[in-house]
């Protein structure tokens, strides 16, 4: 019995495998694609892949500063114009500074009046040191002359000592007090000129006042984000309450200008070398090549990118750079949307092996 197993098992080892071979060795029929492959319109072309723009480019409109967002004005699909609000950064911590600063310039121009008052005030003091100086070298020009007519008189023995000795006394005092008031005019002259520097000082403290309001005022209106055109909002990406950074990479509004659009190309750098400027192309919607439509070129970018907008291809490669062509459309009869990727054959004047 033992025999005829080790004889048995081997034989039907042998049966198995070449059953086995038989069976995979069959080929299986392959189900017919639910859409044909996109072909080439042009007998020479360069193949790429696309996605499609606004006709002005998609606005990332990120914050200006970081924040909560405490206001939402727009949702998807609406139409907007420029100037319009989309959203707004939380401000009531801005408006606060904003508040402290109006109270700034306030106080400053109040400055400004007080150092205006005491400028007059300097002036009428300085007018008044003028009369007085003017009265006391009047009064000591007199004196003046009554002492030296009295000097003559009394060397000729017609005034007396006391007279003589009064009149001298008393010029003397005039003298004093004209002085006096030359003293009091220049102190006043002095106030004025630090009342007229007070005032230049508090009038730069006022602009400056002024310049730091008019800085957060603007700071102020940022946090509010306005439409930089007219045009459709394309995506939403945040709700209020939510904490939006300004160095995010999403921003949370997506907007752009849909009446016509625009298809982003990227060509391989091997075939870079063999794209004209003025080319035509002819984009094909993914999954149906039926759906194409003809576009006009724009412009070459100038400087190739690394390649991003991957199409989940498995013999796809992620290790180039791409050159970046830019062509315009007008939207077709069927739907095209915006982020959408299309096949794209572009019009090459040799023969490029794609």
């Amino acid at each position: 019995m033992t025999k005829r197993l080790s004889i048995l098992l081997p034989l039907l080892g042998v049966v198995l495998i070449a059953v086995w071979v038989t069976v995979s060795a069959r080929r299986v029929p392959h189900e017919n694609p639910l859409a044909a492959p996109p072909t080439a319109p042009y007998e020479n072309s360069i193949a790429a892949t696309g996605i499609v723009e606004a006709s002005d480019r998609n606005y990332n409109l990120a914050p200006p500063v970081s924040g909560q967002l405490s206001a939402l004005y727009v949702k998807e699909n609406d139409i907007v114009h420029r100037g319009d609000k989309l959203y707004t950064i939380d401000d009531r911590e801005q408006r606060t500074i904003v508040e402290q600063a109006d109270a700034n310039v306030a106080k400053a121009r109040a400055t400004v009046q007080t150092a205006q008052a005491d400028i007059f005030t300097q002036q009428a003091n300085l007018s008044s040191a003028k009369a007085a100086v003017d009265t006391a070298k009047a009064t000591y020009d007199d004196a003046s002359q009554i002492a030296e007519r009295n000097e003559g008189l009394h060397k000729d023995g017609i005034v007396s000592d006391q007279a003589n000795m009064t009149s001298t006394k008393t010029r003397d005092a005039d003298e004093a007090r004209w002085k006096q008031a030359e003293a009091q005019l220049k102190q006043a002259e002095a106030q004025l000129h630090n009342a007229e520097a007070s005032l230049t000082e508090q009038q730069a403290n006022l602009q400056t006042m002024i310049a730091t309001r008019d800085q957060q005022r603007v700071l102020l209106e940022k946090m509010t984000v306005k439409s930089p055109a007219e045009g459709k909002i394309l995506q939403v990406n945040n709700r209020v309450g939510e904490y939006l950074s300004s160095t995010s990479g999403t921003s949370p509004v997506l907007f752009g200008d849909t009446d016509s659009l625009m298809v982003r190309v990227d060509v391989d750098e091997i075939n870079a070398s063999h794209v004209l400027p003025g080319s035509t192309a002819m984009a094909m919607l993914k999954g149906d090549s039926t759906r194409q439509f003809p576009m006009q070129f724009v412009r070459i970018v100038p400087y190739m990118v690394p390649k991003e907008n991957l199409t989940g291809s498995n013999s796809e490669r992620v290790d180039v750079r791409v050159l970046q062509l830019e062509f315009r459309f007008e939207p077709p009869q069927f739907p095209v949307y915006v982020g959408q990727q299309v096949d794209v054959f572009i019009h090459s004047p040799e023969r490029v092996a794609n």
